[in-house]
This record gives C-alpha cells, structure tokens and sequence, in this order.
C-alpha cells in the first residue's frame, strides 16, 4: 500500500469548540512548562549536588545529561507511538514518569540513583514537544502551526524561567531534595488533569477517519518516509546546532559562570540566565508570526543563526555590566528562537499523518545536542582545573577557564550558518 493513499480528508475546524481547542492544546503546552522547569533545574542546584555526591564539572554535566540520553533516544519511538495511539493516554503517563523520577532524583542517595531519576525524567518529558505539536496539528489548521510553535515556546520558555531563579529560591529555602519532592507533586496534578480534559481528536467522525488511516501504516514504513529524505537531515542538522547555546549555557553552565564572571548569588545568576528564557518567549510566536506573515521560512533561519552568533560572542568576551549582560542574555533567547521555523519546515515536507513521527525525528537531533553539549563543556572544565575548592569541598573554576571551555557554543552557530545554503523553501506551504 502506498503511504500517500492512507492520508484521511480534512477535519472541518469550524465545528470544533474553539474554546476548547484552546484548553486541550494549551494543557499539553503547560506540560512542556512542566518539563522544561525539570530540564534547567539542575543548574541551580550544582554546588549542592557537587557536596552531596562528591564529583566535579564533568560527572555534573553526566548527570544533567542523562535526562538529555533519554530524551533524545525517546524522540522517534515517542513520534510513532503519538501517530498510533494519539497524545491524551500517551501525556498522561509522560507526566507520572516525570513525577516518578523527580521521586527518584529527591531519594538518590548516590549518584547513579540521581541520573536513574533524570533518566526516567526525559523519558516522561521527550512526549512534550511532539504531544503538543500533533494536538496542534490535529485541533488547529496548518496556517496556525508556526503561530502554535512559537506559542509553545513561549509557554515552555517560562518553565524555564521558573526552574531558574523561583527554583533557586525554593532550593535554598527547603533544599534541593524537597524542592524536586514539590516538582513531583506537580506532575502528579498534571496528569489527572490531562487524562481528564484532553482528547485527541475534535470530532468523533475525524477519531475513526485518522485512527483507520494511521493503523494502515506500518511503524518502519512511515519512519523510513521521514528519514529517506536529505532535507529532513539538514533541517534538523541546523535544530540541533542552534540549540547548542541554550542547552550549554542557559541551561546549566550560564549560573556558575555569572557567579564567578561577577561575584553574585545563585539566585541573581540564576535571574541572570533565565532572561534567554524570557527571550524565547517573546522571540519564538514573533518568528512564528513573521514567518507565517511573509510566507517564507528561510531568511528568518538564517537571520536568527547571524544574529544569535553575534550576541554569543558579545557575552562571552566584550566587557558588560550586569544590567547589559542581562539584555544579552534576552537578545540571545529572542534572537536563537528563530530555530523553530524548522519544525514547520520539517512538518511541510512530510505527509500531515506523519506530524508526529516527523517531529519526533527532528527533536532527536535537536536534543542530541543537549546531551553532547553539557558534558562537553564539563570535561573541558575539568581538564583545565587546577585543584583549587571552596570550604564546602565544590570545585572552583576561573573566568578564562569559562570562556575557553564554552569556546565551542559559538563555533556551533558558524556550522549552523554554512548549513543554511543547502535548506529549501517551502513557503509555508504544505509540500
């Protein structure tokens, strides 16, 4: 049987709630919140950990990474899983995964209990994204994805504002093995709350229409429909290069290195941070919209891979004070964004039955990222410290060591910007 055959007619948008279009999508987009506030969380917490479990820069970013190892693992599995059974069931048991190994992470008494509970965190948290997406793809029309995306960002960015500073506060307030029993308690919530709202299609006819349609598609043959096309690779190539500053830096090596860059508290570093957040979160339904608007997808990519290469390099090296650091920190949040676009490049090169799948092979490469990035940076730490500890027996690394272990982030971008060349157009067009 051809793919393309399977493929089952339009659903009518006009006779769905839009009111509950709205609660039904913007539920998954609270869990992609959710997921990144467990995802940044670490960042705060590294001299605790450090104490507690006795390790350095590199075993640091391991565990920060495992959550990254399952994530990315998960992504294509998660898209074919999405396609076939649908986002309510499936959300409803990423979140009590997530709450399980938040309750394994708070009980770890040594290290490798704490990366089983990050481990099992990822595996719960890589249904965020491409849940989210496919409810969008199945409750809105395609002129709205890129709109929806950036949205999601913006939700899923404020999660990680909160896992920074808020997170910061609550961890010196209670400590960090209460504070992920809290994060526990909220994933619990959640999946009552999406199991009881959410369902997958608007209509019932669209249910037995799409149901009938995907379960005609054998996994591997709609997979290898994804993964035989060069543009899916390029395209995700660059998602997983220009995410690199955002899983390296704010999400866990930023608030270390403005506590050693200018002599501050955790949580004002971890304020610090959290404005790339606030960046995404105004950057990302702006890209949306823009792209949408002058229905192209290529020229924003490229203007947020020049841009986002210029703030990096502006961060790590001019002399800024913090109130300016802080603008960059936003500038490079608002600017990097503009990566978003190639989710709805990949969906618009893909048959729509297959938005999960497609989304789920993108988000791998864009989370592998995450995965290289944050140990990468750990071991280049480690190899330049020169044994010097604080009292409480963490390691202390200087501002050169910083700048030269991070070198890499930049150099990330120049690859995404040569790869721009050879990443079609699709004009917001459904190819």
């Amino acid at each position: 049987m051809n793919i393309t055959q399977t493929c089952p007619t339009t659903i009518d948008f006009s006779k769905r709630s839009a009111v509950r279009a709205a609660i039904v999508w913007g539920l998954a987009a609270f869990f992609y919140f959710y997921e990144l506030m467990l995802l940044v969380s670490p960042s705060v917490m590294l001299d605790d950990l450090s104490v507690t479990y006795k390790t350095g820069a590199e075993q640091l970013g391991s565990l920060a990474a495992f959550y990254y190892y399952a994530y990315a693992a998960m992504q294509i599995p998660v898209g074919l899983l999405i396609d076939r059974f649908g986002p309510r069931i499936l959300l409803t048991v990423a979140s009590l995964l997530c709450c399980l190994g938040c309750v394994i992470f708070s009980y770890a008494p040594a290290l490798i209990f704490a990366e089983c509970g990050r481990f099992v965190m990822g595996i719960g948290g890589s249904f965020a994204v491409v849940g989210c997406l496919k409810l969008a793809s199945l409750w809105y029309p395609s002129k709205r994805f890129a709109l929806l995306t950036g949205i999601m960002v913006a939700v899923g960015m404020m999660g990680g504002v909160f896992g920074q500073a808020p997170v910061a506060k609550l961890v010196m307030s209670i400590g960090w093995r209460e504070t992920m029993l809290c994060a526990a308690v909220m994933g619990g919530l959640l999946s009552v709350l999406i199991w009881l709202i959410v369902s997958d299609y608007p209509l019932k006819a669209d249910k037995i229409s799409k149901r009938n349609s995907i379960t005609a598609i054998p996994f591997h043959k709609g997979l290898l429909a994804v993964m035989k096309m060069p543009q899916v690779w390029i395209i995700s190539l660059y998602a997983g290069l220009m995410f690199v500053p955002t899983t390296g830096f704010g999400q866990l090596w930023g608030v270390p290195y403005f506590m050693e860059r200018y002599g501050i508290a955790k949580d004002s570093a971890a304020l610090m941070v959290s404005m790339i957040f606030f960046g995404w979160a105004v950057g990302g339904p702006f890209y949306g919209w823009i792209s949408d608007h002058v229905e192209r997808r290529k020229w924003p990519m490229g203007f947020a891979a020049f841009s986002t290469l210029i703030v990096m390099v502006t961060i790590m090296y001019a002399p800024v004070s913090p109130w300016m650091m802080k603008g960059l920190m936003f500038l490079l949040g608002a600017f990097s964004s503009g990566f978003i676009l190639a989710f709805s490049l990949v969906r618009e090169i893909n048959l729509p039955i297959l938005t999960g799948t497609a989304i789920g092979f993108i988000n791998t490469l864009n989370n592998a990222s995450g995965a290289i990035a944050q140990p990468i940076a750990g071991k280049l730490l480690d190899q330049q410290w020169d044994g010097r500890i604080l009292a409480d027996g963490s390691p202390i690394y200087s501002l050169q060591m910083y700048n030269e272990a991070l070198l890499f982030l930049p150099g990330c971008i120049v690859l995404a910007l040569l790869i721009m060349p050879f990443i079609r157009e699709t004009h917001c067009k459904q190819q």
